[in-house]
């Protein structure tokens, strides 16, 4: 008995042995009929000898009839069910096998088969990139914007979304007559914009400029479209979040922000001060299209590969009890509007006729999805922090002019607007405020977005650096409009008046610069006839006299007096070729620059020159393309590296007197002339450092840096981001952003990214000690890139670099020619306000009216601070015209992550006070007056405030 039952055994064992599975080739498109509530789907077995095979039979109790035709054996199969074992039943023992089915579409649709699937059809916008501005303009309009109105005319359904403003207003400008029509659209939430103007290197734009991101959004269309409404951001190309961005977004009545190349999920995203936005990622804007092609075929074929898709998140929704609500975006760059209509009409046929339970497909929008998902009791995880730019090397160091430009209009629009208010209180009238100068200098300025280089990128890169140095001169145009006019109401009592403005809202002691017209002597006096120290100097033809200004008051003026003849003021200081001491520092110079520095004041050595020099310059090889879709930002290599501490310097003194002494020193570069200068001043605890780069001539993936190596190590980094002070290793994201790119996943941790994006300074300290690098380019590095690097800390900031433009037919960043680099460090017991001050000081000079006669009619005293704020860490960021009416626009930063009581000062006594949110929609009456205002401040806050005066 036993040995038959192993005998029977084998024979089983031998039966299956060897057999294949039976591929089922189903027909695409998808040939299917209605049968008793199910739909079968039109199949072919994959078999050589289709003859053998009648019949198959399913282990629910269903037959099948095996038809022939052409050569194959045909079949009709159940599209929905569960997987279940299928009998190929042959016309004899010897074909006849069994295998598992599985069907298209199983009924498992898990935790969303009561919910609804939304397909969200929307375009990528970079304003050029895929070819010049004005290409890509066109192609938006007609080939995308227009397409799709014209298909939301003809099919109900059908959505469409922009992600940014700016497309409306390109559209508009075009199609004036079709305005009603965006309009009805608008309110029907079937095409949507995005609330912003653009998508900008968040970290790249200044304080106001990030702001206006959001006039030139949100407001605008509110504004211009009746009552039309944007309430989701979109930022989906840049894998780079700035610190406050959810702050300005969430103040300015935005709801959801779509962002991308970030793990798919819902989040709330919180600034340091405690607002957040629900913020959604796809994981990458282009996956849908490019890779899952969902909607390419039918409604079978996208129930297929959606159902497969969803599985993974049925936990993930239901751990965070969020609504079956999943999104299918369908973007990618440029793309215009993709009509899924019929797949959506079929799928929900489908479900109509047969009663399966699935979730429904429909069109929506980004909006629609979060208003769905949104629920009391949904739980979205908690993301704060920044989230470093790792493409920053696009902008700063690939487009070192044209950033300037943009910083120095970032910085002095808001001293336009401010000094403009000042004007217009003094003159008890906003009739000739700037309005529209104003304005236009802003959008210009802001008008370059994350599209550098690409395809003709020599093109967009020339426009987009027109318009940022058009709004830099209408920045210095304006101001020196104002300050004419308010000059004139400055009484003085003697000629050449040099009546001396500070932008800032603190009182401030630096250097102020006039120019000479002759050869004679010159000295300065204060408003008591007291002389200041005072030092002419002659570069390039042209004479100027720079003097030390004392305790200008905040966001206001002190007069000075212009004199001939001669009149020192004593400095204690001693000056050789190669060395100075004076009341704060002495220092060495050799190789490449200081080979030594000391603090006096706090007895402390400042630099480490066993690497480098303090202020060396390096050049080093970037054969990275600034914004690739690469996962880490590339590392400069060694290849070609050179630095100026390994030429002989021969520095000599090109100026020293009361004010300050300056180095001169020219190093020969293989590709460029390197000049540097070091100036030392000797009232103020500063020293500047000025690099030229002369004829360079564009070679290939090079880089250059600014070095300063200090005598610290495991330092504390600060470095100030728009509107906040950030700290590495505490004002970062935790975890790694996740998403998908190009290269692979985003898994380097934020921590972990450098060089980054900076305003005005970064610092280092350490033991209570800290140095402050004041720097004019945006991108700064603490960590030594070369081969064994230093453990100790070096302050760099990343002068330019000769890369390529990710594009496949994009340009190259030669950048050849002439540039000038500016740098100033202080050091100090470690306090956040005097960095600040320091960085933000040495990038808003002073600013100089010369009064050549004398002027006793003058209602102004000699020196006035027109605003003032009690708390030295709650900035100004800007004063300005209302939009709306006739009324004073404050709008105030807190830097130090404390909560303020901040009393400020005003020109005349306010009537009334009303909060707003940051796009001036009035928010509550405020219950204070007069000329002394206190003010609630939250920690690290932003809060604008409608002011209006009493005549």
């Amino acid at each position: 008995m036993k040995k038959h039952s192993i005998l029977i055994l084998m024979l089983v064992f031998s039966f299956a042995f060897g057999q294949k599975t039976i591929n089922i080739n189903y027909v695409e498109p998808y040939e299917y009929t209605e049968v008793t509530g199910n739909l079968l789907a039109k199949a072919s077995l994959d078999v050589e000898k289709h003859q053998h095979y009648k019949k198959v039979v399913l282990e629910s109790g269903k037959t099948i009839e095996v038809k022939y035709e052409d050569g194959k054996a045909w079949l009709w199969l159940p599209v929905f069910g569960t997987p279940e074992s299928m009998t190929f039943v042959g016309t004899s023992r010897k074909y006849t096998t069994k295998q598992l089915f599985t069907p298209l579409v199983t009924t498992d649709w898990g935790y969303f088969e009561e919910g609804t699937f939304h397909v969200i059809s929307s375009s990528h916008q970079d304003i050029a990139w895929m070819d010049t501005p004005g290409h890509c303009r066109h192609e938006r309009i007609h080939d995308i914007i227009a397409p799709a109105l014209d298909i939301m005319h003809d099919d109900k359904g059908f959505h469409f979304g922009m992600e940014q403003t700016l497309n409306l207003k390109e559209f508009i400008e075009e199609f004036p007559d079709r305005k009603q029509e965006v309009m009805t659209r608008s309110n029907e939430g079937r095409f949507t914009w995005g609330a912003t103007y653009n998508q900008p290197y968040e970290g790249m734009q200044t304080d106001e400029q990030l702001i206006r991101e959001m006039y030139f959004g949100r407001r605008w269309l509110k504004k211009n479209f009746e009552g039309n409404d944007v309430v989701t951001a979109f930022n989906t190309d840049v894998p780079g979040r700035t610190l406050q961005f959810p702050q300005i977004l969430a103040k300015s009545g935005v709801e959801n922000l779509f962002v991308s190349r970030m793990k798919e999920g819902f989040y709330n995203w919180y600034s340091p001060d405690g607002s957040s936005i629900p913020t959604y990622s796809p994981g990458n804007y282009g996956w849908a299209v490019m890779f899952y092609k969902l909607f390419e075929q039918d409604a079978i074929e996208a129930m297929h590969k959606l159902q497969s898709r969803v599985k993974m998140w049925g936990d993930y929704y239901k751990e965070r009890n969020l609504p079956p609500h999943f999104a299918i975006l369908i973007s990618n760059d440029a793309a215009g509007p993709a009509n899924y209509g019929n797949i959506v009409s079929e799928w929900n046929a489908i479900i109509k006729k047969t009663g399966v339970k699935m979730p429904i497909l429909r069109h929506s929008t980004v909006t629609a999805l979060m208003n769905e998902v949104k629920t009391p009791d949904a739980v979205f995880e908690t993301i704060s922090g920044e989230r470093p730019n790792i493409w920053s090397y696009i902008h700063g160091p690939g487009h070192a002019k044209a950033i300037t430009a943009s910083r120095k209009a970032g910085r002095l629009l808001p001293s336009a607007e401010i000094f403009a208010s000042i004007d217009a209180v003094l003159n008890d009238s906003f009739n000739n405020y700037p309005t529209e100068a104003i304005s236009n200098a802003f959008e210009e300025s802001i008008y370059p977005d994350h599209g550098w280089g690409g395809k003709n990128g020599h093109i967009t890169d020339s426009i987009f650096r027109s318009k940022l140095e058009f709004a830099a001169s209408e920045a210095d145009r304006l101001i020196e409009k104002s300050l004419q006019s308010i000059t004139k109401k400055v009484k003085t009592n003697r000629n050449n008046a040099i009546v001396v403005y500070n932008d800032l809202s603190w009182a401030r002691t630096t250097t102020a610069t006039v120019d000479l017209k002759d050869n004679s002597n010159y000295y300065v006096v204060d408003a008591n006839g007291t002389a200041v120290a005072s030092q002419i100097t002659k570069r390039d033809g042209k004479r100027t006299l720079e003097f030390v200004a004392p305790n200008i008051p905040s966001l206001g003026y002190a007069t000075f007096y212009l004199k001939k003849g001669k009149k020192s003021v004593k400095i204690k200081k001693t000056v050789s070729p190669n060395a100075l001491s004076n009341e704060f520092y002495t220092l060495r110079l050799g190789d490449g620059g200081l080979t030594y520095l000391f603090d006096k004041k706090l007895n402390k050595e400042v630099v480490k020159t066993t690497r480098f020099t303090g202020g060396d310059i390096i050049t080093m090889k970037y054969d990275g393309n600034g914004a690739g879709e690469f996962t880490q930002m590339t590392e400069p290599k060694m290849d070609g590296f050179n630095k100026t501490s390994q030429h002989k310097s021969n520095w000599e003194i090109v100026s020293d007197g009361a004010v300050y002494t300056e180095y001169k020193n020219k190093v020969k570069f293989k590709h460029a002339d390197i000049v540097q200068y070091v100036k030392v001043h000797h009232h103020i605890k500063k020293i500047d450092f000025s690099v030229d780069i002369l004829n360079w001539d564009g070679t290939h993936n090079r880089e250059f840096r600014f070095m300063l190596p200090l005598d610290m190590e495991d330092s504390t980094i600060k470095y100030e981001v728009p509107l906040a002070i950030a700290e590495v290793g505490k004002s970062e994201m935790k975890e790694a952003p996740r998403g998908w790119a190009w290269g692979g996943t985003y898994d380097q941790k934020p921590v972990e990214i450098h060089p980054r994006e900076v305003m005005n300074f970064i610092s280092s300290e350490k033991d209570g000690f800290q140095v402050t690098l004041a720097t004019d380019v945006s991108l700064a590095d603490w960590i030594d890139p070369t081969r064994e690097s230093v453990e100790y800390t070096v302050l760099q900031g990343i002068l330019m670099a000769s890369h390529k433009s990710c594009h496949g037919e994009g340009n190259w960043y030669h950048q050849t020619g002439d540039h000038h680099f500016e740098f100033s460090i202080t050091s100090n017991k470690a306090n956040d306000e005097t960095s600040y001050q320091f960085g933000n000081g040495s990038n808003h000079p002073l600013q100089v009216v010369k009064q050549d006669k004398k002027n006793y009619s003058g209602t102004l005293p000699t020196s006035h601070s027109f605003f003032n704020v009690s708390d030295p860490m709650v900035r100004v960021s800007t004063i300005k015209k209302a939009e709306d009416e006739n009324a004073l626009i404050l709008r105030l930063v807190e830097l130090d992550g404390k909560n303020s009581q901040p009393t400020i000062t005003l020109p005349k006594a306010a009537s009334e006070v009303i909060k707003t949110n940051l796009i001036e929609e009035e928010v509550k009456t405020l219950d204070v007056n007069g000329k002394n205002i206190k003010i609630d401040l939250g920690n690290n806050a932003i809060e604008t405030y409608k002011i209006l005066l009493n005549n």
